[in-house]
């Protein structure tokens, strides 16, 4: 029996984080960053090492590689390259019935990866222990939340009070699934292996806080205290899904492959070190049955059913890392907060797995409020940007399970004409279908990989601003493009370059600085736009601390100097010297072939005429302009930026 005690220690932190997911672990990097005093509690005793969500889109690429998190999960996980279909060949066996394959692959360098999400986690603390003494409090959870509304205006207050209890490790570890084999962990997960409690078993800790962010998953116990609904589905299918090195004559195992068979529909997703996912829907969507106990599943059930879709190929397998069944509903949370709580995440929405977004999905929840809430609790931004976080968010859930629907709609029309097919002694798929199918994933690709949000006009998103770029819109991301260093001619991807390190940024795309005109434009922008800086950095800072400034010209590295280029652009510091990485080419790299100088094409923009473009701290634009409209860029910052005040939290 665990006996309760009561911790007198009054606590403040300004936000705390519940749920230590790849969601919580998004909104804790922006934290330390801004090197906010902030806490991440889990109700689990250690982070996850196997099993869970483990696809990447390329937008979610794109914003870990702005943490320097890309090239781990690169090195480490599986690269989907395209999604065979296997259906029935009419003579009681198997054929390969087509290939999805990317008709965007030209709009970012990255592709789908495939990664367990223990290893994601474990790149996400690195990065967050990198830059602060940020760490997860493991096995605790809330006991109680109270809320004083009357205090919710006074940036200075702590309206929220969260009791916690420290868990024992029999409540805060998730008993394991039989039949999986013992864990063997990596090498720098071995630290995390261990629990870790910042107080005795059964201790009850009161919080005071400024934000709640509520990152605890589809069984959210901050979305219940907040009493929100979850509206949706409720005729759940069951799904089971595991994680083996399988053994099989099926040809296409290393491929990510959609097989309908008499027997049944599955999804095979090819994982690292030889592992293969399978989802394995254990009723059909129009054969729901309320009575189906999921504590019934088992692996054998689950090996058994993958071995009779895939007949005639054999099947089996020795070893199983993770499997789970769990019940899959389309679910939206009407609201993303009360007040200063807020959801994020699976917490606001779920779906089935077929469609390989829920994570990316909850990784971009909480990149997006993170920043915001950062500046608000600086006091660099009014409490009124963070209404832009449902305004962006909430609208691409809805998406997402109107996308989730329309997909998985497909598979039951595709298994109803199978049956009746079969009825009709034609058991070989429909080509129409097949098309049908590549038709729904290319007409949802864009969304899918991120690379659209349809962020609508907010303080931070200015719709109005001058439309010089003509691939370039306000409120969508920044496309991706390899350019060169003017210092060094290192050719980096602009993912890279605009790091998410919590500054604002104006690129300056100068075109042809070699003619005399536009060397006198740019010149002529170092006053205001050094003004610019000056104003929102506070004092002791770096000018460029809150908002930087970078050039991408258009001539060839060799016919250009740093020292054409005014002070903005060139600054120098007495300890450190000069900055080298304000000043960047969009010029050919003899020695890497994909850096071919098309930066400018990629964006539209003229080469002789140039813009002016705002980015918000997570890489999505927020104002366009004339190359020379700094009243423009300035009145944009002016929307929503606060200048700072000697007294302003730190």
């Amino acid at each position: 029996m665990t006996v309760s005690t009561e911790s007198t220690t009054d606590v403040q932190v300004f936000p705390l984080i519940i749920g230590a997911g790849p969601s919580g672990l998004a909104v804790a990097y922006w934290m330390a960053q801004y090197g906010i005093n902030a806490r991440i509690i889990d109700k689990r005793s250690t982070k996850i090492f196997r099993g869970h969500a483990d696809g990447l889109r390329g937008r979610t690429l794109e914003l870990l590689d702005s943490m320097g998190i890309t090239q781990k999960i690169l090195q480490e996980g599986y690269h989907a390259a395209g999604l065979k279909y296997w259906r029935p060949d009419g003579k009681g066996g198997l054929k390969r019935a087509g290939q999805l394959r990317s008709t965007i692959w030209k709009s970012s360098p990255y592709r789908m990866a495939l990664l367990s999400q223990g290893r994601i986690e474990r790149f996400f603390l690195d990065v967050i222990r990198d830059s602060s003494s940020i760490d997860v409090e493991r096995g605790v959870m809330g006991e109680s939340l109270t809320y004083d509304e009357s205090l919710e205006n006074d940036p200075q207050a702590y309206p929220i009070t969260i009791k916690l209890r420290t868990l024992s490790e029999e409540e805060a570890t998730p008993i394991p699934n039989p039949g999986t084999t013992p864990y063997r962990p990596a090498r720098d997960d071995l630290e995390d292996l261990a629990p870790k409690r910042k107080h005795d078993v059964g201790t009850i800790e009161t919080v005071r806080a400024k934000y709640l962010i509520g990152c605890d998953g589809a069984h959210s116990w901050t979305r219940k205290q907040l009493n929100i609904p979850f509206e949706g589905s409720h005729t759940d299918h069951i799904w089971g899904v595991m994680d083996v090195v399988p053994i099989t004559d099926f040809p296409d195992i290393r491929w990510p492959s959609s097989i309908d068979s008499p027997h049944g529909h599955l999804l095979v997703i090819t994982r690292e070190n030889n592992v293969v996912r399978f989802y394995v829907p254990l009723q059909e969507e129009d054969e729901i049955s309320p009575s189906f106990d999921r504590s019934t599943v088992t692996l054998d059930m689950l090996r058994e059913r993958v071995k009779s879709i895939m007949s005639p190929f054999s099947f089996d397998f020795k070893i199983c890392h993770w499997w789970a069944a769990y019940q899959v509903g389309r679910r939206l949370a009407p609201a993303v907060n009360k007040g200063r709580m807020y959801l994020v995440g699976d917490a606001v929405h779920t779906h089935s797995p077929k469609i390989g977004l829920g994570m990316n999905m909850s990784i971009q929840d909480g990149f997006n409020l993170g920043w915001k809430l950062a500046l608000v609790v600086k006091e660099m931004a009014p409490a009124s940007i963070l209404g832009t976080y449902k305004s962006e968010r909430h609208q691409l859930a809805k998406m997402l399970l109107e996308f989730d629907q329309k997909w998985a709609a497909f598979f039951l029309k595709q298994k109803k004409k199978q049956d009746q097919l079969e009825l009709q002694g034609l058991p070989e798929a429909n080509p129409e279908d097949i098309q049908a199918m590549q038709d729904v994933f290319r007409e949802n690709e864009m969304f899918a990989e991120g690379h659209v949000s349809f962020y609508k006009a907010s303080l931070i998103v200015d719709k109005d601003s001058t439309p010089v770029a003509k691939h370039l819109t306000a409120g969508e991301r920044f496309p991706q493009a390899l350019i060169c260093k003017q210092a060094d001619g290192q050719p980096w991807w602009t993912s890279r370059l605009l790091n998410s390190d919590g500054r604002f940024r104006v690129l300056l795309l100068v075109g042809d600085c070699r003619l005399e005109d536009q060397k006198s434009r740019i010149l002529a922008l170092n006053e205001g736009l050094s003004a610019l800086q000056k104003r929102f950095t506070p004092p002791k800072q770096k000018l460029d601390s809150v908002i930087e400034v970078k050039a991408i010209h258009s001539a060839p590295l060799d016919d250009v100097e740093l020292s054409d280029f005014p002070p903005v652009l060139h600054q120098f510091d007495e300890t450190t010297g000069w900055d080298y990485t304000k000043v960047w080419s969009d010029s050919e790299c003899f020695w890497d072939e994909q850096c071919k100088g098309n930066a400018y094409e990629i964006w539209g923009v003229d080469r002789s005429r140039g813009a002016m473009v705002a980015l918000r701290p997570d890489q999505y634009i927020g104002w366009i302009g004339e190359l020379d409209d700094v009243a423009g860029v300035t009145k944009y910052f002016e929307g929503f930026l606060r200048e700072p005040r000697p007294e302003a939290v730190l």
